[in-house]
């Protein structure tokens, strides 16, 4: 064979290989994201694929299902809430003297508030700080223990009234009766715990429902026994886990 012909052969034979051999062109990693290499094949595909697709049937004449060339990008799992429902137990009580009106005390921890006969008025500011910023709905109520998990003891009416507070007068300040009424508002929302007989009608614990409030981080009330409604009477609680005032928050 002479060299012309020899030399037309090879070419002829460097063609077919070429045309049965895919047609691919590769882009650097960088180029895709992790785990995909960029791809252009003879027949169709074109693009960033995590396995060789130029090995497959023609575009036009194939239907491969999507996963097998690529991972469908993940659903992202939402992050849980901070706050979930949950009760604050405890709150700090001030007492508050209408007839010493800049009386001040130090806190104390227990529901004390009535008039017994001749001994002055007492009322008292319920504390409560902790409440989640998420918080959504806020309900005031009590609870009373066991008989014998208790210390609970109600003279008279037990009749009371919780008044919302906008503020509480600051750490510098006293806190006494005058300073707390300058935080209540005339038409403050208001709930009525009643105690009567409660310290004697039930030997076991008891929970009574409350009444809701706007949430803050810090809730304040004023609380005094309505006197007009079911006349005199005393309210002696001490508060702990179990009994006394608590803040039910839901987010």
């Amino acid at each position: 064979m002479s060299p012309i012909a020899k030399t037309a052969a090879s070419l002829a034979c460097f063609a077919a290989v070429a045309l049965a051999a895919p047609a691919l062109s590769r882009r650097g990693e960088t180029d895709c994201a992790p785990g995909k290499v960029f791809y252009s094949c003879a027949n169709g595909y074109r693009g960033c694929f995590e396995q060789d697709p130029c090995a497959l049937p023609p575009v036009a004449t194939t239907s491969i299902p999507v996963t097998f060339i690529t991972t469908p990008t993940a659903t992202p799992t939402p992050t849980p809430s901070a706050c979930s429902t949950g009760k604050i137990w405890q709150p700090t009580m001030y007492n508050l003297y209408p007839g010493e009106p800049d009386k001040a005390e130090d806190a104390s921890s227990d529901i004390n508030v009535g008039t017994d006969g001749d001994a002055p008025e007492v009322r008292q500011a319920i504390v409560f700080h902790g409440i989640p910023s998420s918080a959504t709905k806020c309900t005031l109520s009590w609870s009373q223990a066991a008989e014998n998990e208790r210390h609970f003891t109600v003279d008279g009416s037990g009749f009371t009234a919780a008044q919302a507070l906008s503020g509480f007068p600051d750490e510098s300040s006293p806190v006494s009766y005058s300073s707390v009424d300058a935080f209540l508002a005339a038409d403050a929302k208001t709930f009525h715990p009643d105690f009567t007989f409660w310290d004697k009608q039930s030997k076991d614990a008891f929970n009574h429902p409350g009444g809701d409030f706007d949430c803050t981080s810090d809730m304040y009330f004023k609380l005094s026994l309505n006197a007009t409604a079911n006349g005199a009477g005393h309210v002696y609680f001490e508060q702990d886990t179990k009994n006394g005032f608590y803040i039910n928050y839901e987010c």
